[in-house]
């Protein structure tokens, strides 16, 4: 008797801790994904229709995303829990707001303490040597699987005329409230009207009297029209987007799956993706997304 009463106690202990757990974990994703969810609490119900939840606490999976008044702003906020040997958690979580140009991945430890070593955009490069460049061009994008560990990263550009305010080539993430942003998307009208496909690379190297006078004529015409202040400054822009396509055409793989390992409580190394399709600098330019204000 005392067998069965010792059982049965101890089964309820167990559900107690388990159901406590389980509240403490769903208390945990639903912490981290304010930062889109927010946007929906004061809404009416019609408006709360474009909310999408997906929520998967047992396994450690939570997903809040939609469109929310008055301009029609998309946002997501995708957080999930790995497990280690220990039964510990690691958290990672991704955030994108459309309308504030916002894109980032976060952890609640280091990153690089979680991450295979020396992780970053020269793991997808032939190149440990990337250009100079004024600010950050690649943001590596981080999938979060519903089901499962597998991390699908991928290397994006960030886009062009951003200008996110860091000393480095890439990020994790990046916000036009962390940058100096300027409209440059009319680059796209100048590189699809001109003739010559060294018209570019004469105005980058000052060497004016070389650009035909078809092609003169457009330069001249953006900056006519405040575009652009100066030839100076266009070949300047122009120089810096060399650079950034010159990092493109040195990635490897266009992508990188990374495991996770619960013993070492860290991702792995566990796939690397093909070489991206070759571009034309003009077409890199011209299939590009370009900043340009919302709202």
């Amino acid at each position: 008797m005392k067998k069965y009463v010792f059982t049965i106690c101890f089964l309820v202990l167990s559900n107690c801790i388990w159901a406590q757990e389980h509240k403490e974990l769903k208390n945990l994703l639903w912490e981290n994904v304010e930062s889109c969810f927010s946007n929906f609490k004061n809404l009416n119900k019609k408006d709360k229709n474009n909310l999408e939840i997906i929520e998967d606490t047992k396994n450690g999976y939570l997903e809040v995303c939609g469109t929310y008044p008055t301009c029609g702003c998309y946002c997501s906020a995708v957080v999930a829990v790995f497990k280690d040997a220990n039964k510990n958690y690691t958290l990672l979580k991704t955030n994108e707001n459309v309308c504030s140009w916002t894109k980032n991945v976060s952890s609640d430890k280091e990153m690089e303490q979680i991450l295979p070593n020396n992780f970053g955009f020269s793991t997808f490069s032939s190149s440990q040597i990337i250009p100079f460049l004024k600010h950050p061009a690649y943001y590596l994008n981080f999938k979060i699987p519903i089901k499962g560990t597998d991390i699908k990263v991928t290397p994006e550009l960030i886009p062009l005329g951003l200008n996110v305010n860091k000393n480095s080539a890439w990020v994790y993430g990046y916000s036009q409230n962390n940058a100096t942003p300027k409209s440059i998307s009319n680059l796209k009208k100048i590189v699809s009207s001109i003739s010559n496909s060294k018209t570019i690379d004469y105005l980058i190297s000052g060497n004016i009297d070389s650009i035909a006078k078809q092609d003169l004529k457009i330069i001249n015409t953006s900056i006519t029209d405040n575009d652009f202040s100066s030839s100076k400054e266009l070949a300047g822009i122009f120089e810096e987007l060399k650079n950034i396509y010159q990092a493109y055409v040195n990635i490897q793989h266009n992508y990188i799956i990374l495991g996770w390992d619960k013993e070492k409580a860290a991702f792995f190394i566990k796939e690397k993706g093909d070489k991206p399709e070759t571009i034309t600098f003009k077409n890199f330019l011209l299939h590009a997304n370009y900043w340009e204000p919302i709202c």
